[in-house]
Formats: structure tokens, sequence, C-alpha cells
């Protein structure tokens, strides 16, 4: 009977913990399977991840066709000297990364099957560039995830929502599209802000900025901080110092008309800008897709948009700077999300992708905000019904007629319904996130009441 009850408390552990739950002694695999649960799971999600855009690398959409394929075209035939004109409408941050592929020696327009699956190397090293980013994005959301809720569970969940998130991965492994790498040095920028490397933080952004203009999506949120003397206006000299820095192997590769190229490239999102789409909304469910289809001149309706984003962003930034209290890491972060939210959605000549920072943001807002876990469902169907139809020309209500034609009003319908779902969720983070400073500064009063001194 002794030997008995010694040989159970060799396999039961001796008491009962906390939750009246006796815990059986482990060891050899499943003692090391649950020790190191959480990294196996990260492994797999990963490897998942990587399996499920290699699936998609075949797929050719006319981005390819028509920009990034003759591009990277001109940087294989003339090499680095390719880089000192101008081709396309990038900054020349993205073209390194084509003349780093042409160094692999991929010939354009090559195509070898293995098995069923057709390989093109070019669209294959393209999308790879894209792809190792998202996973960057995934790992800066993990550190995010896990600073802001002291859970690394929690931040493995984040990282695994970004590997699977459908706007990220459609974008990078199926559009091959680059938006998730001025996303990443974004994402990496936030990061470096809560963790008080304001330097660090402010090379990402003018990282960010070399890639996309979208960047400025974000200059509210700095300039609120700046009048909450959070930050200083200075660290944004980092921006046009580190786009002149990466300007310049460019430059050079031009020989002696090294200034006409520097030239061109500061101007570059300038003539963005002027030379751009006309229309007011591009297959993106913005506030303007409320109102309008297919203007054929949209002048005046997107001078009228400037000015509404304006005044819309405008007014955001002056309730938020009224604040009483300096923001905490959490709420630097809603303000971000804000303002990724709101600047493309009130700006005009918006495309499908330019709500990819706020599919990115809206995952760790769900990790703040449990409850509020369908803004980020509400955000990213938005984003998806822009990309449903410009992907596979399929409106979210697919009302087509017998010949099978899709018109312009059928299309308005999906982006419509889109931009409703949007404002919606703008308005419910906007709602939490003032209840939050408005119940922040009743405290502060109430607490200078007490203690009048410490007011002071």
């Amino acid at each position: 009977m002794k030997e008995k009850t010694s040989d159970s408390k060799s396999i039961l552990t001796k008491g009962l913990h906390g939750n009246g739950v006796l815990k059986r002694e482990e060891g050899g695999f499943f003692g090391w399977f649950h020790k190191h649960d959480l990294l196996i799971y990260f492994v797999i999600v990963t490897a998942l991840g990587i399996a499920m855009r290699i699936l998609l690398f075949p797929c050719v959409r006319g981005d390819y066709t028509a920009f990034l394929q003759p591009w990277y075209k001109n940087i294989y035939e003339n090499g680095a000297s390719a880089l000192g004109s101008q081709f396309g409408d990038y900054t020349p941050a993205y073209n390194y990364f084509l003349y780093l592929i042409s160094l692999f020696g991929f010939v354009p327009g090559e195509v070898f099957e293995v098995g069923p699956i057709q390989i093109d190397p070019v669209l294959w090293g393209i999308k790879t560039v894209s792809c190792l980013f998202d996973f960057g994005i995934a790992i800066y959301v993990y550190l995010l995830v896990k600073r802001l809720t002291g859970s690394r569970l929690k931040g493995v969940m984040g990282y695994t929502l970004i590997v699977f998130g459908l706007t990220i991965f459609l974008n990078s492994a199926l559009w091959g599209q680059c938006d998730a790498i001025y996303a990443f040095f974004i994402v990496g920028f936030i990061y470096y802000l809560l963790s008080e490397r304001k330097h660090l933080a402010f090379i990402f952004y003018g990282l960010s900025f070399c890639f996309k203009l979208q960047a400025i999506f974000v200059l509210p949120v700095v300039l609120v901080l700046w009048l909450k003397r959070q930050v200083k206006l200075r660290y944004l000299l980092y921006i046009p110092l580190v786009y002149v820095i990466v300007a310049l192997p460019a430059s050079l590769a031009a020989g002696g008309d090294f200034l006409v190229r520097f030239k061109e490239i500061l101007l570059v999102y300038f003539n963005q800008t002027v030379h751009g789409y006309s229309q007011v909304t591009l297959n993106a469910g913005t506030f303007y897709a409320l109102i309008f289809t297919n203007f054929k001149d949209e002048t005046f309706i997107s001078i009228f948009a400037l000015f509404l984003a304006a005044i819309a962003n405008g007014t955001l930034i002056f309730f938020f700077q009224r604040k009483k209290t300096d923001y905490d890491e959490k709420g630097i972060v809603k303000l971000f999300l804000v303002f990724m939210m709101t600047m493309p959605y009130f700006l005009p000549h918006m495309h499908e992708r330019y709500f990819y920072l706020a599919d990115v943001l809206v995952i760790v807002y769900v990790f703040l905000n449990p409850r509020r876990f369908y803004v980020a469902i509400l955000a990213i169907l938005n984003s998806m019904i822009g990309y449903m139809v410009y992907l596979w020309n399929v409106p979210f209500f697919n009302v087509v007629p017998q010949d099978g034609t899709i018109e312009d009003g059928t299309k308005a319908l999906s982006f419509r319904f889109g931009a409703i779902l949007y404002l919606v969720a703008i308005i419910l983070v906007l709602k939490d996130f003032f209840v939050e400073i408005r119940d922040g500064d009743r405290t502060f009063d109430a607490t200078s009441q007490e203690n009048p001194e410490s007011g002071m």
C-alpha cells in the first residue's frame, strides 16, 4: 500500500494547484512540447503563411505586365546605369530592390515549369521582396501587442492575424504590390516611438516616406504629439535627410546629369500628385463613394475634397491636442489608427490599397479593445470590396446584367456599402477614444482638486 502511494506521487504532482486540479508531471516529448508550444505554434503559422503565399506567386495581374516587368527589363538590360534615369512613377528606393533582383540574372519574360506550377523568376522575386516585409510587419505587430498587453500569447495571435490578413497577403503574394514595404517602416516607427527610441523611430519614418507618399497619413499624429510636447519637431528633419541619402545612389548613377536626376527624384511625389489620377475615388470605399460614381471632370470635386479632408482631420487634431494629460502608449496607438482611417477616407484620389496601414493597425486595436473586434471586420471588409473589384472584377453586390457586363453603377453600389461600413468603424473608434479622453480628463481634474499643489 505504501509503495502504491509512493508510485502515485511519482505520477502526480505533490499537491493540488490553486484551481483544485491535479497536474501530471510531464517529461520527454510532452514536457518539451508544452514548454515550447508557443514557439511551435509560431513556426507552424510562419510555415503555413509562406506556403500560402507561394501558392499565389504564379498569379499575374496587370500592374506587373504593364509596369513592374518593363521597369525590371530596363534595369536588367542597362544595369545600374538605368537607375540614373526616371522610369515609372516610383522613387528610386523601390528600383533598388528591382536592381538587386536583377543581380540573380533572372531574364525578363522567361518562364519555366515545375510540375503543374509555372514560375516566372522575375515575378517571384518581386513578390518575395514584398512578402518578406509582410512577415516584418507581423513581427513588429507581435512586439507592439506584447508590449501593450504584457502577453506573449496575444502577441503571437497578433502575428498570426497579420500573416493571414486578407488584404496583406493578397497585396503582396497575389497582386505583387509593395505596400508592405512602407507599412513595415511605419509600424516600426510606431514601435520605436513607444520605446522612446525617437531618433531610430524617425529614421524609420523617413524610410517609409522614401517608398510611398501615403506615409503622410501619420503626420497628424506627429503634430498632435508635438503640440502635447511629447515629441520635438526637429525629429522631422530625419525625413528629408533620409530621402536625400536614399536618392544619392540613383543620382550618382546619372553621371554628369547628377543634378538633373536629383531634381527628378525630389519632384517624384509632386508629379504623382499633379499628373496623377483624376477620379475622386478609385475602387475605394471613401467618403466620396457615398455620393459619386464616375465623374469625368472631377477637378472641382477634388479641390472640395481637399478642403473637407483638411477640416475633418484638422478638427480632430484640435480636439486631440486639448487632452489635459500626455498620451500613454495605448493612446498613441489609437491616435495612429484614427488618422490612418480618416486621412484616406476624406482625401481625394484614394485607391483601394490606401487603407493598408489601417488594416494593419486595426488588428492591434482589437487587442486593446476586444469588445470592438467587429471594427476590424468592418474596416478590412471595406478594403476587400475594392480588392474584389480590381483583382477579379467581382462587385460585392453582384447585380450583373444578363450579358455579363459589370457597369459602373453596380460597382458604385459595392463601394458605397463599403464606405458606409468604414464610416461606422471610424465613428466607433472615435466614440471610444473620446470617452477615454473625457474620463481621463475628469480623473485629472478630480486629482487636481484633491491635491491642488500637485496640479500646479
